[in-house]
């Protein structure tokens, strides 16, 4: 059933699921400003001038009542936190569906446009209901976004590979995640723990042979670079990562393989991979700022596997 740009909005300013309007700044004792002063003056590396991490919505002046972690702001989590009372959300992915991060559809070049065409000479883009909706939905809770995923990901040793590693019960054996000695096992064995660790619902895929027996692993959760598999892949027998681009570091393992090399690769999916990162987000953020609550919500697996 088609969905109109105003129907959505009014749902989506309602609440999705007519949340309580719980997250509303009522005396604070920190703003949200304060809680990023905090986390620049604590992230342990320089804070970039050209970075995502930034705020994406809401007043930074607004007092923090619970603050939220997660990997992606879906609506389905802006709404789990408004119920939880929370109204700061750190996310490590975008909130508006791309790099730009604004509530309102990216410029794009038309196909056969002149690609020296700059985009500020472009006509916007047409407004869309899911942009509107969820714009409606953050401004209707008072909600505060901010972005944390370059800095975050720049820490030694890496949150997300320590979260990543944790989930799937190797924390005492990761010395360093990009090459971890694990009990031997069976490629496929070591799917079947890495699904269920990670309550994955049907995102994942693998190249290699499932009997390869696999003795060291590489975890590279987000999104990596052929370089980075191109590096990890000969200390390895299998890389666990997030997302890959499928024609390079995908293709690079396939033709491993073909040569002989019998290695594999695990892709879990960008969000499932960053989560346990952002739960680590949210103990360290309860050190920095004590005066409120440092919660994580999930995203979640955004797939789910078809059974035919």
């Amino acid at each position: 059933m088609y969905l109109s740009r105003r129907k959505f909005v009014a749902l989506a300013a309602t609440g999705v699921a007519t949340a309580p309007l719980m997250a509303r700044t009522t005396g604070g004792t920190v703003t949200a400003q304060q809680v990023v002063d905090r986390i620049k003056e604590n992230i342990g590396v320089d804070w970039k001038a050209d970075t995502v991490d930034t705020f994406k919505a809401g007043d930074p002046s607004t007092a923090v009542t619970r603050i939220v972690t997660t990997s992606l702001a879906s609506l389905d989590v802006l709404n789990r936190a408004v119920k939880s009372g929370a109204n700061l959300i750190i996310t490590s992915e975008p909130t508006f569906y791309s790099r730009t991060d604004t509530p309102t559809p990216p410029v794009r070049r038309a196909f056969g446009q002149p690609g020296s065409t700059p985009a500020a000479s472009l006509p916007p883009a047409p407004p869309d209901p899911v942009f509107l909706g969820k714009d409606a939905f953050l401004k209707k809770h008072n909600l505060v976004v901010f972005r944390l995923s370059d800095h975050w990901r720049m820490r030694n040793p890496d949150p997300f590979a320590e979260g990543f590693a944790d989930t799937l019960g190797w924390a005492k054996l990761a010395g360093d995640p990009k090459q971890i000695s694990i009990p031997e096992t069976s490629l496929d064995v070591l799917v079947s723990h890495t699904k269920k660790a990670l309550q994955s619902r049907g995102g994942m895929r693998v190249v290699g042979d499932p009997q390869l027996r696999v003795r060291t692993v590489a975890l590279l959760p987000g999104s990596t670079p052929i370089e980075a598999a191109i590096a990890a892949l000969p200390a390895v027998d299998a890389i666990i990562a997030g997302e890959v681009r499928e024609w390079e570091s995908v293709e690079y393992v396939r033709d491993t393989d073909d040569l002989g090399g019998k290695k594999a690769l695990i892709l879990t999916g960008r969000i499932v991979s960053e989560d346990p990162g952002m739960e680590l987000c949210a103990q360290w953020l309860k050190k920095i700022v004590p005066e409120v609550a440092s919660t994580w919500i999930s995203a979640g697996d955004p797939y789910w596997r078809p059974t035919l």
